[in-house]
């Protein structure tokens, strides 16, 4: 059996929880051959692995988001070309303004219409049919922005999504998306070119993830932070329309997925197992942390996803309470380096002592030691 597992900007290029799950399913099956399909923003990740690939994982194909465009006209085409754009058919165009709009979209017409069409992004993105779509969108929906700005908006969104829909998913018995967003789409089309099975697992809910990430972000503004989460809302509710299982890692995830759109009657509760045994506390461990302090570890990457800025500040107003707090944030600086920056002057510009940043460690020499945990 091959089963082919996608997963965006985790495995196999940063640890961390998703990406250790992952590593650890597939060593854990090594009858069965995978293959991965990594979702990265651009080329700069290309093959730069964090993991040891296990044997019974056979290849490795990248998609990314942020790429250029690689489709090439012929030379004795070009000259034809510039007198004659390329146009959608009435259909296809029906689709792309139902994507566009959110309404009843045509998932199966666009995919059929990347799979079948050579299709340039810039020739689309800056073409005439492209440009209609978008013009009724703004009518409809958006006439009160200014029409340039809300155009590009347009564009950066769609983007990434046609990128995707263009790529060549591989042939598997079973898709097994780690997320729904980009990853759900490619689940989507290997179900509808392959007529393979899709399972989601999601640790996070994709779509809330994305939604606090927009609503925190200052890149976007106004009424584009709505269209953005919009977007990964519609994605989301395909994925789930599509799978044959949705698991979750606890109950509450499991009803945000039924109240994203996710047929009930699919979905499950699989908590994530621990190896209890790690954890034992032995006579003879040896205390290296001082015993008069208030030891208080995060186990996490320091990145924006996990809020450690959150967690900084208020670590700094609870040791003006109690002095003998003293704060442990356990794992890598380096996926995210501007911003673990940012999150060791935050400690300088509050003045705030006792936050250690430990680095990559190994966390069963610590946890013991700790009297709590914290995670924002």
């Amino acid at each position: 059996m091959k089963i082919c597992i996608v997963a965006e900007g985790c495995y196999p290029y940063v640890v961390g929880g998703v990406s250790s799950w992952i590593h650890s399913m597939i060593k854990s099956f090594p009858d069965h051959e995978f293959i991965v399909m990594a979702i990265v923003a651009n080329r700069s990740f290309r093959g730069k692995f964090a993991y040891e690939l296990p044997d019974n994982l056979t290849e490795v194909y990248e998609l990314y988001l942020e790429d250029s465009d690689w489709v090439r006209e012929e030379k004795g085409k070009r000259k034809r070309k510039r007198k004659r754009e390329k146009r959608l058919t009435k259909e296809e165009y029906e689709a792309l303004k139902s994507l566009l709009l959110n309404q009843n979209v045509k998932w199966k017409s666009l995919f059929e219409l990347f799979a079948t069409k050579r299709i340039s992004m810039n020739e689309l993105l800056m073409g005439p049919d492209f440009l209609r779509a978008v013009k009724d969108c703004y009518q409809i929906r958006y006439p009160e922005v200014v029409f340039s700005d809300f155009l590009w908006t347009m564009r950066s969104i769609y983007l990434p999504l046609f990128l995707t829909m263009r790529t060549d998913v591989p042939k598997a018995d079973l898709y097994h998306c780690v997320a729904t967003g980009y990853a759900g789409i490619l689940g989507c089309m290997a179900k509808y070119k392959h007529n393979c099975s899709l399972i989601i697992s999601e640790h996070g809910i994709y779509t809330r993830e994305r939604e606090e990430e927009l609503i925190r972000a200052k890149w976007v503004e106004g009424i584009y932070k709505n269209i953005w989460i919009e977007q990964f809302k519609k994605m989301s509710k395909l994925a789930y329309s599509e799978a044959e299982l949705v698991t979750s890692l606890y109950e509450h995830a499991r009803e945000l997925q039924i109240e994203l759109g996710c047929p009930k009657e699919i979905t499950m509760v699989t908590p994530n197992g621990i190896d209890a045994s790690r954890f034992v506390v032995t006579e003879d461990m040896k205390r290296t942390l001082d015993k008069d302090m208030i030891h208080v570890g995060a186990v996490l990457r320091v990145t924006p996803i996990k809020d450690v800025k959150t967690l900084i500040r208020a670590f700094s107003f609870a040791k003006e309470k109690i002095p003998a707090l003293k704060l442990w944030i356990m794992g890598p600086t380096d996926e995210d380096p501007v911003y673990a920056e940012e999150c060791m002057e935050l400690v300088q510009t509050l003045e705030v002592r006792d936050v250690v940043f430990t680095g990559r460690v190994n966390v069963t020499e610590y946890l013991w030691q700790m009297d709590m945990t914290i995670l924002t």
